[in-house]
């Protein structure tokens, strides 16, 4: 079990570092071959990475039972209709533009991390 959480560290880690010098090569313009394929590997890392992390939620809510299930349901939904109406009443006083299907896309990611984020990582078996 200790390889998969030292592959957990590994992955945070390379995610944090990419995250951080793809930001810098965007804010200082750096136009190269070089940096070009970086933000193309980085962003097939993120997608690898997002695959990885549903896979992981996956595996670790079959393990759950059905109470525990429901409760992280619920936290899901809970944030999601809160998030989404705080989006809306934003988008409203300040955009005045109507609200389109992909403005639900940060709500819909944020709600999912708040409940789930504790199973994307392996776990020790009780």
């Amino acid at each position: 079990m200790k390889k998969y959480i030292s592959l957990n560290i590994i992955s945070s880690i390379v995610l944090l570092a990419g995250t951080i010098l793809t930001i810098f090569i965007l804010y200082k313009d750096i136009d190269t071959s070089l940096s070009f394929k970086f933000i193309i590997g980085y962003l097939i890392y993120l997608l690898l990475y997002g695959v990885f992390s549903i896979f992981l939620v996956i595996a670790n809510t079959r393990k759950l039972n059905w109470i525990q299930i429901r409760k992280r349901l619920f936290t899901f939904i809970t944030w999601f209709i809160s998030l989404s109406a705080l989006n809306y009443l934003l988008s409203y006083f300040f955009k005045r533009s109507e609200m389109e299907v992909w403005d639900l896309g940060i709500p819909l990611g944020v709600s999912f991390g708040l409940a789930f984020f504790d199973l994307m990582s392996w776990k020790k078996k009780d």
